[in-house]
């Protein structure tokens, strides 16, 4: 009789995973890498490689080539994979954004392949139940091993909203049902009771309960992205990481600082805060400048518009328009160009420039970024064989 060896990754039936595994030992809190790295938006069609018709972008044509890429991800050492939650496009389904999977479900599918790296949901808040988040968190917490994590966000986008057939709430009301959705979520994660009522302002439970606990304790690390003093108070008391609302690493050592004083004076020291980063990596600074002008030559001025005026008609505070040169014609106007790269802080140049940049970042108190990228197959080979290694020479990266 053949005798099969049990696979090594695979628990005795009688092992009870919930609650064994320390949420700050995860790759995007814990772990040896001084600075931390995300790759994010590769759940639609371009990613946030940026609203462009450029070649070699994310086409989400089949399951396998974001497979792909995020077992590429986890082999070369990235930190998290981070989805964008969006339910429709901008301009058509031929164009940026406009293929979109729903990012619990990729989450899931991709908790199942890989090793490592921190796989991520994004969450609006509005349209999700809190418990069938918390139920959703759990089953893919298991799956992966104790590497879920939730991206909150409070909702802007009011396409989506009347696609759902939900109306838009008052700026700060989105926050405080956010603050009540994500303490029912919390408390359904670490609580041991067997079920409770809850009684709020948004919410009104009987029973409510969410069995089995995730494998994280006490619970999946969250992380936020708004900045405004809702935002702001929101992430102090529920996230693990927030983002910083920065459009340039010069601008970073004015806006961090202040985040961060913020942030210690709410008695949260251990917040992390990150940016966003759309890095264009080449051989040569002259190779680099030319692909980032081939971006914006291919540039869709519908889509950004579009999107523009999404952000200012939904209240998105996260926004800053100051800093850009703004003009009545679209072919001049940087808050519409800043799209085309995702409107996240560019770092164009060769591997030395891009390391310099998130030196610089690092300096001003951020502590990692999350990485949107015109073509993700090239851009994270160049991490691994050009950037990483210049990292860690950096002591950037262990």
């Amino acid at each position: 009789m053949t005798v099969v060896e049990p696979n090594p990754t695979t628990a005795p039936r009688d092992y009870v995973a919930d609650k064994t595994v320390q949420r700050d030992a995860s790759p995007m809190i814990g772990g040896d890498n001084a600075f931390k790295v995300a790759v994010f938006g590769a759940n639609v069609s371009t990613g946030q490689g940026g609203l462009n018709l450029a070649e070699n972008t994310i086409s989400l044509g089949n399951w396998g080539e974001i497979e792909a890429l995020a077992k590429k991800a986890d082999a070369y050492g990235v930190d998290g994979f981070i989805p964008i939650a969006r339910w429709m496009g901008l301009s058509g389904p031929d164009r940026p954004w406009g293929r979109q999977y729903e990012t619990f479900t990729w989450a899931a599918g991709l908790a199942a392949v890989t090793q490592n790296i921190q796989i991520f949901a994004t969450c609006l808040i509005p349209f999700i139940h809190p418990i069938m988040a918390a139920k959703m968190m759990a089953t893919v917490d298991h799956i992966s091993g104790g590497r879920m994590g939730l991206n909150a966000t409070a909702g802007y986008f009011k396409p989506e909203y009347a696609m759902f057939g939900v109306d838009v709430p008052e700026h700060d009301v989105r926050y405080e049902l956010a603050d009540e959705w994500m303490t029912l979520v919390e408390r359904l994660w670490a609580s041991d009771e067997d079920e409770f009522d809850f009684n709020g302002n948004f919410f009104n439970l009987q029973g409510a309960q969410s069995h089995p606990k995730p494998v994280q304790t006490p619970g999946p690390m969250v992380m936020s992205a708004g900045s405004s003093p809702a935002g702001q108070q929101f992430a102090f008391k529920h996230a693990n990481i927030l983002f910083a609302a920065i459009s340039s690493v010069d601008q970073s050592a004015h806006v961090t600082p202040k985040l961060r004083a913020n942030a210690n004076a709410a008695g949260r020291e251990d917040l992390g805060l990150w940016s966003g980063a759309h890095i264009i990596c080449k051989d040569t600074e002259k190779e680099a400048r030319e692909y980032a002008e081939y971006i914006e030559e291919k540039g869709d001025y519908e889509s950004a518009l579009k999107y523009k005026h999404i952000i200012v008609n939904g209240d998105s505070r996260g926004w800053s328009w100051d800093h850009y040169k703004q003009s009545s014609d679209p072919k001049q106007d940087e808050t519409i160009k800043t799209f085309f790269r995702a409107g996240l802080v560019p770092l164009v140049g060769t591997p030395e420039m891009i390391v310099d940049g998130l030196l610089k970042l690092q300096e001003s108190g951020i502590t990692g970024i999350c990485t949107g990228l015109v073509d993700y197959d090239e851009g994270l080979d160049r991490m691994n064989e050009q950037i990483f290694p210049l990292m860690r020479d950096a002591g950037l990266r262990a």
